[in-house]
């Protein structure tokens, strides 16, 4: 039985080899790829559950082959190949969508490992494209509250805004959660019960991006063999999300700020209308002020989609929610099994890290560390060395007591593996004291 299709796309002969043969012994059909090109025109053909990427290669980047696979099939799973000297490339691969990396040499059961799990997660998703699917379900049952003060504001922003009907924007970098929290804004109106449904604008064509949306008449272009509805009608009565608005022409923004404020569309090749009620949330990762001054996004529709907005503070100036949402990550991989629990050492470590790629980054390592740990506990030795070399530490003129104090909290909560009475002993506290500057702090252990 074959247990997934593999598509490894790498310049060096040898690895194309080592793979093809090491993973069709292990039962998986692979085809392999010396060029960027050649790959894509193997996706034309074909839906792969993994491509394994090298990022260094000749004409046509890793990188820039990454973005157009994404956009081919937004289906597979990414997982990067690299040279250590390249980590930089390699984290700004899984901020584009990639779902991990390894460094040359690696470690063959280390990387099939790693196919495995990629290979179950692209089983799970189905058949459905992710730029139409729904946030990821896994996550949806177990939305975490994140603690920090920063992102108390933004719940106590959510609770105002999503039992209204406004459109909503968020604001934040790449891998923040943007998505996540759209849905937690849906799950907190009076729409929670209709449908949920999620578009990214980046992934595709314009031509593609009006037909997801509106929907289209049997005929209406070229590859158009059946009528289809579109992402607005079938968002009737719930929610649609689209991400990385910015990235749709300038044309299609006029008609969509219509839609905005009419409620009405129309299906590509109709000239009948249809009226919709769904509540729309937006997201980008652009300065929208900086995007409107360029061009890139019209005025008009800036000020139509300003109504409510939303900024998700990055992963590096908010650290007391690191640990949190690295607990979460292990309980939900977890499911039934106890949950691997982090050494102090570990937690220092990804604490001081200053995610680039965010949460997205930060849910990656974790998968990655969880996997290849087999101890119960995931000690400094455990994290790949590049995080600990990597440090985000505000000048010491920048902070004030309470950030010091802070900090130091958290850190003696992350030695002492959230014990909150070893923790008041290690301060030279009572407990209530610390329970209190917890409470004030908003750190939940």
């Amino acid at each position: 039985m074959i247990q997934g299709k593999i598509l490894a796309i790498d310049d060096e002969q040898n690895i194309r080899h080592l793979i093809r043969n090491e993973f069709m012994l292990e039962g998986f059909d692979v085809t392999t790829a010396k060029s960027g090109e050649e790959g894509l025109g193997f996706v034309d053909g074909q839906d792969y559950d993994v491509v394994l990427l090298d990022l260094k290669l000749p004409k046509m980047s890793g990188i820039d082959t990454l973005k157009l696979l994404k956009r081919k099939n937004p289906r597979s799973e990414v997982i990067m190949i690299t040279g250590y000297g390249d980590i930089h490339s390699a984290v700004e691969s899984v901020k584009l969508g990639a779902r991990d990396y390894v460094t040359k040499p690696f470690k063959l059961d280390e990387l099939l490992t790693l196919v495995k799990y990629a290979v179950k997660d692209s089983h799970r998703q189905g058949n459905f494209l992710p730029s139409v699917d729904s946030a990821d379900t896994e996550d949806k049952g177990k939305f975490l509250v994140c603690p920090s003060k920063a992102m108390q504001e933004v719940y106590a922003l959510v609770k105002k805004v999503a039992p209204t009907e406004n459109t909503i924007l968020i604001q934040g970098e790449t891998g923040s959660g943007k998505d996540v929290l759209a849905f937690y804004i849906h799950c907190s109106s009076p729409r929670k019960s209709g449908p949920f449904l999620t578009l990214d604008c980046g992934l595709l064509t314009p031509n593609l991006v009006e037909s997801e949306l509106y929907g289209h008449k049997k005929g209406s272009f070229s590859g158009a063999s059946e009528a289809k509805v579109g992402l607005v009608e079938k968002s009737h009565g719930g929610t649609l999300f689209l991400d990385e608005i910015g990235n749709i022409d300038l044309d299609l923004q006029k008609k969509f700020l219509r839609f905005l404020e009419t409620g009405r569309i129309r299906r590509v090749g109709e000239t009948k209308e249809t009226h919709v009620d769904t509540r729309v949330v937006l997201a980008t990762n652009l300065s929208i002020e900086e995007a409107v001054a360029l061009g890139r996004i019209r005025s008009d529709l800036y000020y139509r989609m300003a109504e409510f907005t939303i900024t998700i503070p990055p992963l590096r100036k908010r650290p007391e929610d690191i640990l949190p949402l690295t607990r979460h990550f292990l309980s939900i991989r977890a499911n039934d099994s106890p949950i691997k629990r982090i050494s102090a050492e570990a937690a220092e470590i990804l604490i001081s890290y200053p995610w680039p790629g965010n949460i997205r980054e930060l849910k990656s390592a974790v998968n990655k560390v969880d996997i290849l740990t087999d101890s119960e506990i995931i000690t400094k030795d455990h994290i790949p060395p590049h995080f600990a070399m990597q440090k985000s530490v505000p000048s010491p003129s920048s902070k004030t007591l309470e950030d010091i104090e802070k900090e130091h909290i958290l850190r003696v909560l992350a030695e002492t593996d959230g014990n909150q009475s070893q923790a008041a002993n290690v301060l030279g506290i009572n407990r209530k004291t610390l329970y209190k500057k917890i409470k004030k702090y908003r750190i939940f252990s």
